[in-house]
């Protein structure tokens, strides 16, 4: 060691040996920073995985049981879509979709139709909407609709009836056989009602759906609303190998062609994915704020220690260790810390997140039925990610070295007279 200090540096092995050596001195307090920067490192993790997991599960159930990959409107439709009009219908829905299949990179096209409609039950009357779909077509190669039947059957080309989300079942106090009226207005302004037996129920984890939609046959919402082979849109899904990017391209250019409007997942849920990026905003904020705090731990730790070995640090400089090498292995405890704490953080992080990954987490138990702004509900899920996982691991080693810059200067500017002095 005073070799290397009349040199005026300590190489990285001595440097290490020092700065493990000066952390053991006061294992209480050594610990006690590990154990607050580990509960950071756990949080941020845990945070970083619940929120990847529930945007991914966001994505996954408006894809797979509202948009599709993406949807063909007709011109002026997307604006309105709001009110839902039905005098902005694709006509000849069936051929169109020959044409949209037939683009590179597209798997499936759906025709739906879409109309707002009043349930009733003969006692209770309530607002939703309804969907066409085509049962006997590719709806289910587009919608993973029939895995969501959680009680009766998915819908059969020769059978009229209606799927019925499972919070829109509840409100209506309906089940399996129970029969309800729909209430609509067709195309021409008339009103048009018939009677629909409830073939099953939905579970789709959508409280869009779950809650305020009811599925029927394509050929019956035609029928009910005056728009013989029509549709309100053409879903779409892509081949799991296609880019995204560029098969939307080729799809909006075929839509053109026909004289209609192509939008991407993205842009139809434009509001929504808006809404995910101010909530990663704000807790992004939240998280930096809670190591902040904990890192302050770790500059407590370093200054006191630098306060503790004042007469050393003097005779280190005497010896010719300059400033350089004193900062060096105060920042070098810093990321001691920072690694040991991060390292326990990241063993239990990874262990609960990859619980979580396959139990998922009962939201149900905490909020209920109440929207917490995602298009999930009763379960979620955690994401797994490594990647993050190291991220969150190295961004506790280096901000705990920097947490130590103070402390390190501090130290740095002793005069090695005054410092040899000290008692």
């Amino acid at each position: 060691m005073s070799t290397e200090a009349r040199a005026g540096r300590l190489g990285p092995f001595t440097l290490g040996r020092l700065a493990w050596r000066n952390l053991r001195r006061n294992r209480r307090r050594t610990w006690i920073t590990a154990v607050t920067v580990a509960v950071a490192v756990l949080l941020l993790q845990f945070a970083m995985a619940l929120m990847m997991g529930v945007e991914r599960q966001s994505f996954d159930n408006l894809i797979n049981y509202q948009t599709g990959h993406a949807k063909v409107f007709a011109n002026g439709y997307y604006a309105a879509r709001e009110d839902l009009p039905l005098d902005r219908g694709i006509a000849a829905a069936e051929t169109l979709q020959v044409r949209l299949r037939a683009v590179p990179g597209v798997l499936a096209t759906a025709a739906r139709l879409t109309f707002q409609a009043q349930l009733s039950n003969g006692s209770d009357q309530l607002p939703c909407v309804g969907i066409g779909i085509d049962v006997g077509g590719s709806d289910a190669d587009v919608f993973r609709i029939p895995q969501a039947v959680t009680d009766g059957v998915y819908l059969e080309p020769d059978r009229l009836g209606m799927l019925i989300g499972g919070g829109l079942a509840e409100v209506l106090g309906v089940g399996l056989g129970d029969w309800l009226t729909v209430l609509a207005k067709t195309r021409n302004g008339a009103f048009e009602a018939v009677d629909l037996e409830v073939v099953g129920v939905l579970g789709t984890g959508n409280p869009a759906i779950d809650r305020g939609t009811f599925l029927v046959p394509l050929v019956l919402a035609q029928t009910m609303l005056a728009m013989p082979g029509a549709a309100t849109e053409i879903a779409v899904r892509f081949r799991p190998a296609a880019r995204e990017g560029a098969t939307l391209g080729r799809l909006r250019g075929a839509a053109a062609e026909a004289g209609l409007d192509a939008r991407g997942w993205r842009e139809v849920e434009s509001d929504f994915l808006a809404l995910v990026s101010a909530k990663r905003t704000g807790r992004t904020v939240a998280l930096v704020v809670f190591l902040t705090v904990a890192l302050v731990g770790v500059t407590n730790t370093i200054l006191m220690a630098a306060f503790e070995r004042t007469r050393e640090i003097g005779m280190l400089m005497a010896l010719g260790l300059r400033g350089a090498g004193v900062r060096r292995l105060f920042l070098a405890e810093g990321a001691l810390l920072g690694l040991l704490g991060g390292a326990v953080g990241t063993l239990v992080g990874a262990a609960l997140i990859a619980w979580l990954a396959v139990s998922g987490l009962d939201i149900a138990s905490f909020y209920g039925d109440m929207d917490i702004g995602y298009p999930v509900q009763d379960r979620i899920y955690t994401a797994f990610d490594a990647g993050a996982l190291l991220f969150g691991w190295l961004l506790a080693v280096a901000l705990a070295a920097l947490a130590s810059l103070y402390p390190a200067a501090r130290a740095s500017r002793l005069d090695p007279v005054e410092a040899l002095r000290h008692v």
